[in-house]
């Protein structure tokens, strides 16, 4: 692989900071986003005659692919699932702590408000609105009124 290509898992990783995205969390991204295989194309040297011809081959996307290989839909429903994974992320991660007496001590982790995990969840809505596909957690229920005494109590 050339040093000079952005790989899926780059170009994913580069869009949100500070977040450790386990491998397997992005092999379930790409499936979700539908990004299972790529065409490309390729020089074949035939040995005895010489001579070139090109013929396109379909390679399985992994995290590894060149991202410029993948349509712009489909790298923003890979970024869409990507939120999607952080909004349904816990909001404290991968802390210790250690206490003796008086002495407290904390190391690592990561902390997310419930408001930035929801940014996450409505950025991934915006993607999958944009392509017509189901968005999550966004089901419409509750009470209809304009203030506690003017709610609409249906019949028994």
């Amino acid at each position: 692989m050339a040093d000079n290509i952005i790989t899926i898992e780059q170009y994913l990783k580069g869009k949100v900071r500070n977040i450790d995205i386990p491998d397997n969390a992005l092999s379930a991204i790409l499936m979700d986003a539908g990004c299972e295989s790529v065409e490309m194309t390729q020089e074949v040297t035939d040995d005895e005659t010489g001579e070139t011809s090109t013929e396109t081959v379909t390679e399985p996307i992994t995290k590894d692919t060149d991202v410029t290989l993948l349509s712009t839909k489909e790298r923003e429903l890979c970024l869409a699932w990507l939120y999607a994974w952080i909004a349904g992320s816990p909001t404290q991660t991968g802390s210790t702590k250690d206490a003796d007496g008086d002495w407290e001590h904390s190391d690592g982790g990561e902390r997310m408000s419930a408001a930035v995990l929801a940014n996450y969840l409505r950025m991934a809505n915006a993607i999958f609105a944009k392509y017509d596909l189901p968005t999550i957690g966004s089901n419409k229920w509750g009470m209809k009124g304009s203030g506690f005494h003017k709610i609409r109590r249906y019949p028994k």
